[in-house]
């Protein structure tokens, strides 16, 4: 019985995004920053890609973002073209394609976020975001998890 319980706890955690949440203030610009640990969010044979939440607020206004980080494993970087959510486009916007993981050699990333609103964050914080990725160089699908979501808004408070 005791093994069976261990088990279930086992699989339970790894199951579970990473609820280690990092709260900021910084004085001098007034911003204060909630951001999880970032999540794998996707791996197959071709591509690799991690997700964090994030809320910024300042002066009583706060703004929701999940931080994409999509890094492709065979030749050539990634190329996001859109993002979507069922039928519904989500306002993707890229940072930057870097060069990371230079451990045998260099891979292109592509770095961005997925601007959203306080409703439709905690939205997900109850069902989780599914992502349909178009890009130039690739189809991904994968799901950012609602704990994810759900610690950020814990956080925040």
């Amino acid at each position: 019985m005791r093994i069976h319980l261990i088990f279930a706890l086992l699989l339970a955690s790894a199951c579970s995004p990473p609820s280690t949440v990092t709260r900021q203030h910084d004085d001098w610009t007034g911003f204060t920053q909630v951001i999880t640990d970032e999540h794998e969010i996707l791996r197959d044979t071709t591509a690799v890609m991690t997700a964090r939440g994030i809320m910024i607020a300042r002066d009583g206004k706060q703004g929701f973002a999940v931080l994409t980080n999509l890094r492709r494993l065979v030749p050539n970087g990634p190329i996001i073209q859109s993002m979507h959510n069922g039928d519904t486009r989500l306002h993707y916007h890229r940072h930057d394609r870097p060069l990371t993981h230079c451990n045998d050699r260099c891979r292109r990333a592509e770095t961005g976020a997925i601007y959203m609103t306080k409703a439709g964050f905690e939205v997900a914080s109850h069902t989780g975001l599914t992502l349909r990725i178009q890009g130039r160089r690739g189809r991904y699908t994968a799901t950012v998890p609602a704990g994810l979501f759900a610690a950020v808004l814990k956080g925040g408070q």
